[in-house]
């Protein structure tokens, strides 16, 4: 698990705990809390609330049994929900900013926000 890695997952969501367990659980498959606390770098007191709060969000599958195991989902199938996720919010946004434009939807001239800027 690299540091670039770590960061573009905190870049789309993630904190740095949940970037660190989701991580290492691509290259366990499947573990106990305790072997992915290890892995990951992640004190243990916090493993079990962020793996919970990783499954609410539908990162992680929680197998129950004796012991309890975590599994990640695929990765090809969390980047087509975080894309899909992106491009609603995307969406969104760009939909209420248009209707917060006056009605003659004219902007001031680009040289009027560089004088501002400079000023």
């Amino acid at each position: 698990m690299t540091l670039k890695l770590i960061e573009n997952l905190q870049k789309l969501g993630f904190t740095v705990n949940e970037a660190k367990i989701y991580a290492s659980l691509v290259c366990l498959k499947q573990a106990k809390a305790s072997e992915i606390a290890e892995n990951a770098g992640v004190p243990r007191p916090k493993i079990y609330g962020t793996l919970r709060g990783m499954e609410r969000k539908g990162y992680v599958r929680i197998i129950e049994g004796e012991p309890t195991l975590f599994c990640c989902i695929q990765p090809e199938v969390l980047i087509l929900r975080l894309r899909a996720d992106f491009m609603l919010f995307l969406n969104e946004t760009a939909s209420e900013l248009n209707s917060l434009l006056p009605v003659n939807r004219e902007f001031a001239s680009g040289n009027f926000y560089r004088e501002q800027i400079k000023a």
